[in-house]
C-alpha cells in the first residue's frame, strides 16, 4: 500500500463524508445539493498535475472569493444566513480538496469536515448524518496519523534533515513506498475509533438533550403533503401516489403474521363547500384549544383500558395537521412527545386537529378507539345540515337523474349513501391521471364522459350525488394506511398513500352520526408501497434504523433517558438473578464461565508465540540494518568521488534516478560506472539483496579509479552485480 495514495484516499473519503454530511441534511435549496454534488465528483478525480500548477494555485485563491461574492448578493436577496454559510463551507471544502498541495492542505481537509460534521447536526442530523458520522469516526484516527507522518517528513525535508543512513529525507520516494504502512497499521489505527465511539456514546446517554437544540438553530425541514390545506381542486390531484416518503408510522395490534399491507384510514382533514370548477373549500372558520389532562387530550371523553390504541409517530408536515384513525375518543402523548411540554392540540373547521409547536420534531402519540358497540353520536343543526346540503350552480339535470336512477330501492339514508359508492367502485375506473381535469365541469365530464378519474374525483361525486338526494356529506383528506416494516414493527405510511373519501351523516332515531364510506376502487384505496421482493427488504431496514435513530438519537431526551436507564436497571437485575446461586440462569453462567476462559486461553497462545518469534524477528530486522548501514555508506564515499569529477547530485533526486541521468548526459564511461554502483546500492540498500565481501572489495575499488579518474572501459562493474 503506497503511503502517498493512501493518505490521499483517507482524506479524500473524510472530505467527501463531511460534504455528504451536509447535502443529506436537507439544509440547502436542491439545486445546491447537485452542484455541490457534481463539484465534489470533479475534485475526487482531480490529478496530482492539476493541483501542482499553476491554475490550481490561481483557482485556490480566486474561486473562494467568487462564491463569497455570490452567497452575498444571494443573502441581499433573502436567502437565509445559516444555509448560505453552509453552502459556502462545503463549496470551500470542494475548492481545497481540488487545488491541495502537501499536509498543510490536508490537514485544512480534515478540519473542513469536521466542521461540515457539526454544521450536519445543525441542519438535520437524519440516518444519512448518522452514517456520515460513522464513517468519519472510523476513518479520522488513520488520517490523522498518515497526516503527522507526511507533515513530518515534508518538515524534515524543508529543514535539511538526512535519514538514519545519512542521506537526505526522499519525499517523493517515501510517498511511493510500501513498507510505510500496511493492512495491519490501518486496520490498527480504525480500532482507536472503537473507544471514541463508546466514549461519545455514554456521554450522549448520560447528559441528554432537554428540549433545547444544538444552537437553537436545528429544525427538521417538514414534508410537504397535498390535499390538507384550506382548498383542494381535484382538477390539480393526480400524481401524489408517486411519492414514497415517509409521513408517519404507526403501531396496532393485528393478526399473527401481520398482513403486509394494512387499510387504515387516517383521517386529516375535511371540506364542506363545492364550486362547480372542482374546488372544495371550508365556509368555517372556527378554531378552539383542546383541554389536556395530563399527557391526554380527550376529544370525546377520557381513554379507557377496553379502548383499543394505535401509536403513530407523526413526521413533521406543512400543514400541521394531527391525523387520527375512525372512532378516535381521545390521544395520548406518548413521552412529551419528543419534549419536556406536549404541543397544544386545536380542533379546527369540520374536525381537523393541528398541533402548535415551535420545534418542528417527531411527534409520538397514541390515538385511543372506541368499541364497536360504543355509539358515536353527533348531533347536527339545522345550519349545519344546510352546509353539508350546499350544492353548485353547475350541477347538471343528468346528475340529478343519474343519482336518482343510482338508488332506486333504498330504504333509508345508509342504503342510498351504499348503492352510490358500490356504483363508483365498480363501474368507473381509477387511474392516476386526471383525464377530466381541464374541463369546465370535471365532476360532469367524469361521471359521463371519461368515467375515470383518482380518489378526489370518486370523493367529490359520491359527496355531490348524495348531497342531490338529501343526504348530507363532506369530503376527507387523509391516509388510507400503511406497508408493514418487518424490522421495525410498524406500519410505514408516505406521502403516495393520501386518500380521499367520503363522511355521510346518516340519521337514526338515537342520534345521527358521520359514517365513512370509500367509493374509490380497491386498486386504488391500497397503500402504495410493495412490501415484498429484494428491494422491499433493503427498503425496511433501512427506515427501521432510521426510524430508530430518529426517535433515540435525534429526538433523544429525559423521558427516554428515562426509559433506557429503567430498562438497563431491569436487565442488570435480572443477569443478577440468573448468576446467582440457585438460581435458575445456569445457561447464561455457563457462557460467560466458558468465554472467559476462551479469551484467557487465546491470550495466552498470542503472547506465547510473539515471545518466541520476537528474538528471530529482531535478529532479521538487525542483520538488515547492517546491510543497509553498510550499502548506504559505500554510496556515500561513491558520491564524494562523483563529486570530485563535477558530477553533484541534488538533494531532491534520488541515486538511481541521478546516475540514469548522469549516463544519459556523459558520453564516457563515468555515466556508465555510476549507474552500475547506483543500482547495487539500491540493490542492498532498499531490495534486502546483501553485498559480499568481495563485492564490498570491487565496490570500493571502482570509487577509488572513479576518484582518480583512471575510468577505462575494460574495468566496469560485472553485470550481475550491476543488475
Amino acid at each position: 500500500m503506497k503511503f502517498g495514495l493512501t493518505h490521499r484516499v483517507l482524506t479524500s473519503a473524510l472530505a467527501a463524508l463531511g460534504v455528504l454530511a451536509i447535502v443529506f441534511s436537507g439544509g440547502v435549496p436542491t439545486i445546491s445539493r447537485i452542484l455541490l454534488l457534481i463539484g465534489l465528483v470533479g475534485a475526487l478525480f482531480a490529478t496530482e498535475r492539476f493541483q501542482q500548477s499553476t491554475t490550481a494555485r490561481y483557482a485556490a485563491a480566486i474561486v473562494p472569493s467568487v462564491i463569497l461574492g455570490i452567497e452575498f448578493l444571494r443573502l441581499l436577496g433573502g436567502a437565509s444566513l445559516l444555509e448560505l454559510a453552509v453552502e459556502f463551507a462545503a463549496a470551500l471544502q470542494i475548492v481545497r480538496l481540488a487545488t491541495r498541495r502537501g499536509a498543510m492542505h490536508d490537514q485544512q481537509v480534515v478540519l473542513l469536515a469536521l466542521l461540515h460534521l457539526v454544521a450536519g447536526t445543525v441542519l438535520g442530523g437524519g440516518i444519512a448524518y448518522g452514517l456520515c458520522l460513522f464513517g468519519f469516526l472510523i476513518l479520522a484516527p488513520g488520517a490523522l496519523v498518515l497526516s503527522h507522518l507526511r507533515r513530518e517528513v515534508e518538515g524534515n525535508y524543508r529543514q535539511g534533515a538526512r535519514d538514519r543512513t545519512g542521506l537526505p529525507v526522499d519525499v517523493p520516494r517515501i510517498l511511493r513506498s510500501r513498507r510505510v504502512i500496511g493492512p495491519g497499521f490501518l486496520a490498527l489505527t480504525c480500532v482507536l475509533s472503537l473507544p471514541i465511539l463508546v466514549f461519545t456514546a455514554l456521554l450522549f446517554i448520560i447528559f441528554p438533550r432537554v428540549g433545547l437544540s444544538l444552537l437553537l438553530f436545528q429544525n427538521q425541514h417538514a414534508v410537504r403533503t397535498t390535499g390538507f390545506g384550506n382548498t383542494i381542486d381535484i382538477s390539480g390531484q393526480g400524481t401524489i401516489r408517486s411519492d414514497s416518503s415517509i409521513v408517519l408510522r404507526f403501531r396496532t395490534s393485528t393478526d399473527d403474521p401481520p398482513p403486509t399491507k394494512l387499510v387504515l384510514r387516517l383521517r386529516g382533514t375535511a371540506f364542506d363547500e363545492y364550486s362547480g370548477g372542482g374546488q372544495w373549500a371550508r365556509s368555517e372558520r372556527e378554531r378552539i384549544g383542546l383541554p389536556r389532562v395530563g399527557l391526554d387530550v380527550p376529544l370525546v371523553r377520557m381513554p379507557d383500558p377496553n379502548d383499543k390504541a394505535v401509536a403513530i409517530d407523526l413526521e413533521p408536515l406543512d400543514p400541521n395537521v394531527l391525523f387520527l384513525p375512525p372512532r378516535t375518543v381521545a390521544i395520548r402523548w406518548a413521552d412529551g412527545s419528543g419534549s419536556l411540554r406536549p404541543p397544544p392540540v386545536v380542533k379546527g373547521e369540520e374536525g381537523t386537529l393541528r398541533y402548535e409547536t415551535p420545534n418542528e420534531r417527531v411527534l409520538h402519540y397514541e390515538a385511543f378507539l372506541a368499541p364497536p358497540e360504543e355509539r358515536m353520536v353527533d348531533q347536527l343543526t339545522e345550519r349545519d345540515r344546510a352546509r353539508y346540503l350546499q350544492l353548485p350552480k353547475e350541477i347538471t339535470p343528468r346528475m340529478r337523474e343519474l343519482a336518482t336512477r343510482w338508488i332506486v330501492g333504498a330504504k333509508n339514508d345508509y342504503e342510498r349513501a351504499l348503492m352510490i359508492s358500490e356504483h363508483l367502485e365498480h363501474d368507473y375506473t381509477y387511474t392516476l391521471e386526471a383525464p377530466s381535469g381541464g374541463k369546465p365541469n370535471p365532476l360532469d365530464d367524469f361521471l359521463f364522459e371519461s368515467r375515470a378519474g383518482h380518489c378526489e374525483f370518486f370523493s367529490t361525486a359520491m359527496a355531490i350525488l348524495l348531497r342531490t338526494v338529501g343526504v348530507p356529506t363532506r369530503n376527507v383528506s387523509g391516509f388510507v394506511g400503511g406497508t408493514y416494516n418487518r424490522f421495525g414493527g410498524f406500519y410505514a405510511v408516505r406521502n403516495g398513500d393520501a386518500h380521499s373519501w367520503v363522511e355521510a351523516y346518516i340519521d337514526a332515531p338515537s342520534g345521527g352520526g358521520w359514517v365513512t364510506f370509500d367509493p374509490t376502487p380497491s386498486d386504488g384505496a391500497q397503500p402504495l408501497a410493495d412490501g415484498g421482493g429484494f428491494w422491499g427488504l433493503l427498503r425496511d431496514a433501512y427506515e427501521a434504523v432510521s426510524q430508530g435513530w430518529d426517535r433515540y438519537v435525534v429526538n433523544y431526551d429525559l423521558p427516554t433517558q428515562m426509559t433506557l436507564f429503567q430498562r438497563i436497571q431491569r436487565s442488570l437485575e435480572k443477569a443478577r438473578k440468573d448468576l446467582s446461586p440457585g438460581s435458575s440462569g445456569i445457561k447464561l453462567r455457563t457462557v460467560l464461565i466458558a468465554g472467559g476462559v476462551l479469551f484467557l486461553v487465546g491470550a495466552g497462545v498470542y503472547f506465547y508465540r510473539r515471545r518466541r518469534l520476537r528474538p528471530d524477528a529482531e535478529e532479521k530486522l538487525a542483520t538488515r540494518a547492517r546491510q543497509q548501514r553498510v550499502a548506504t555508506e559505500l554510496w556515500m564515499q561513491a558520491e564524494e568521488a562523483l563529486q570530485s569529477r563535477g558530477a553533484s547530485r541534488p538533494r531532491n533526486i534520488p541515486p538511481l534516478r541521478f546516475a540514469e541521468q548522469l549516463r544519459e548526459t556523459r558520453k564516457d564511461t563515468l555515466g556508465e560506472q555510476a549507474y552500475a554502483l547506483a543500482s547495487r546500492y539500491a540493490l542492498a540498500r532498499f531490495g534486502n539483496v546483501a553485498l559480499s565481501t568481495e563485492e564490498e572489495r570491487e565496490f570500493l575499488r571502482r570509487v577509488a579509479v572513479i576518484r582518480q579518474g583512471e575510468v577505462a572501459e575494460d574495468e566496469a562493474l560485472p553485470p550481475a552485480a550491476a543488475e
